[in-house]
């Protein structure tokens, strides 16, 4: 958690416009079109593998990557990033009550 905290503090320190609410919102769901997109080439869904070539792990991973930080954006503009890491760990303990993870 920590990690994608200073990943998103960094992101707002190399590009210090466009950190308001609404500008967060918009590029988090100009991210998750990113995210989609990748998925649509590794399913491929249309002409994306002929036109694209074979789909790539790095890519992918960036699309989330880049969606995260937006989210943890938003977190560190209204100032949850405690109130996210108890709910994070809340859930994971709950799973590792019900055997659903170790």
């Amino acid at each position: 958690m920590r990690e994608l905290l200073k990943l998103a503090e960094g992101y707002k320190t190399r590009f210090p416009e466009g950190f308001e609410p609404y500008q967060m919102g918009t590029r988090l769901l100009e991210e998750c079109g990113e995210v989609a997109k990748e998925i649509s080439h590794w399913e491929g869904a249309g002409i994306k593998r002929a036109k694209y070539g074979e789909p790539s792990k790095e890519k992918l991973a960036n699309e989330i990557k880049q969606s995260i930080a937006a989210l943890m954006q938003i977190a560190i503009y209204y100032g949850i990033e405690k109130e996210l890491e108890t709910s994070v760990n809340e859930s994971l303990e709950r799973m590792k009550k019900e055997n659903l993870i170790q």
